[in-house]
């Protein structure tokens, strides 16, 4: 992007952010979310290079989010806080990637002792401090990754957040086509997980002697927040298909393993434009 229209750009952002409406807008409706996912969006993919050149529907969201005080916060329903940090994590996570786009490695030598964990040198996880860096305002504060994930989000006992936020990686759960919404959640987070078991690449039945489920790898990281390794297969029983189910059901206990992670950014530029999951 050029330095004119980076400027422009932060000077919209800016007056957007000060203007009295937003200062008591209440929480926002997220359009502005779902209409960054729908330019950006590509399936599994999001078009990271377009999104750098043109932020300003992105930043404009953010100046909402920033715009919410913890007043607002705490008293809308849980739903309207589950919906807005999940929203907001998708959408910081976002801003983390273009900021830093195209992302090149971390420099020599994290770069490398990245690169022996398996770490592709255009992943989210090459930026430095990925998840404590406090670099994204919520609710008037400067907020991690990590800090929306595991000190706001994971508290509230809702595992399907797991199936919803988006790490900018391959083979993270994908965005969702539209931001997520107090009205909507419910089926919203069931649909998020149905995106996952309906996918070869997060999910697979290994028919034998034994029923094996092999899962995307958050399932296990996460596997407490389902009561183990037993919860999570019981959670995911009623989204699976019929046979699925029934099979699993005549040759259990079901045994549970992992793909392995891909780390690589889900980025358009290097996948294609036509990847659709």
């Amino acid at each position: 992007m050029r330095i004119t229209q980076r400027v422009a750009t932060a000077m919209t952002v800016a007056l957007t952010a000060w203007s009295p409406a937003l200062e008591a807008q209440g929480l926002p409706d997220h359009s502005g979310f779902t209409a960054v996912l729908e330019e950006r969006r590509h399936g599994s993919l999001v078009d990271y290079e377009g999104l750098e050149q043109h932020p300003e529907q992105l930043e404009s969201y953010l100046a909402e989010l920033s715009a919410v005080t913890p007043e607002e916060l705490v008293a809308a329903s849980r739903e309207a806080q589950l919906a807005l940090w999940i929203n907001a994590y998708n959408a910081c996570a976002l801003k983390l990637v273009i900021d830093h786009y195209p992302i090149r490695g971390a420099g020599f030598p994290a770069s490398l002792v990245r690169s022996l964990k398996g770490v592709p040198g255009n992943s989210i996880r090459q930026i430095a401090d990925t998840w404590s860096r406090e670099f994204c305002d919520v609710a008037g504060k400067e907020r991690s990754l990590d800090e929306i994930e595991h000190e706001i989000l994971r508290p509230m006992g809702e595992p399907r957040i797991h199936f919803a936020v988006n790490c900018a990686s391959r083979s993270c759960p994908v965005l969702a086509p539209e931001a997520y919404t107090a009205e909507a959640l419910d089926e919203q987070l069931d649909a998020a997980v149905l995106r996952l078991v309906g996918d070869a690449e997060h999910y697979s039945l290994e028919r034998g002697e034994r029923a094996t489920l092999r899962l995307n790898k958050v399932l296990d990281w996460y596997e407490d927040d389902f009561g183990g390794k037993e919860g999570v297969v019981a959670f995911l029983l009623p989204y699976l298909p019929v046979d699925d189910r029934e099979y699993i059901a005549g040759h259990g206990p079901a045994e549970v393993k992992y793909f392995d992670y891909d780390w690589t950014l889900n980025d358009t530029a290097v996948f294609g434009p036509d990847v659709d999951r």
